[in-house]
């Protein structure tokens, strides 16, 4: 039939790639270099934030690994002017834009409703402590 869509089901976890299950980061490091955990880290957040990763599509899940890669580098640099050392301002400034333009693609964090302490306790009243 031209011009009709097929949809089709996601492969089971055995049939995925390590990369796509989690398992291996960027298919060739095992993610245990502080650079690897806190891009993991940051990914994690940032899927929380937008309801979890069942709740992402593949584009707002390439746009939040984008966005995460983005943050560990400009947390790089950072460090380094932190630590006295000469940075590009030019690079730097390059890449908050960047980050500004890539936060815009992976979509608006799901705002938490926040209880304040009298709704909480009230909400709470009446239950039993074991």
């Amino acid at each position: 039939m031209e011009g009709s869509l097929v949809i089709r089901k996601p492969k089971p976890p055995r049939q995925r790639s390590a990369v796509s299950n989690g398992k291996l980061f960027l298919g060739r490091v095992d993610g245990r270099t502080d650079v690897a955990r806190r891009f993991a880290d940051i990914i994690a957040d940032l899927e929380t934030e937008r309801g979890g990763t069942e709740a992402l599509g593949v584009i707002e899940r390439q746009a939040v690994r984008a966005f995460a890669m983005l943050s560990v580098q400009r947390e790089l640099i950072e460090a380094d002017m932190a630590a006295g050392k000469v940075v590009n301002a030019d690079v730097y400034g390059q890449l908050c834009d960047r980050m500004d333009r890539q936060s815009r693609r992976m979509g608006s964090p799901i705002k938490s409703v926040r209880k304040s302490l009298r709704e909480h306790v009230a909400a709470t009243a009446g239950r039993s402590r074991p």
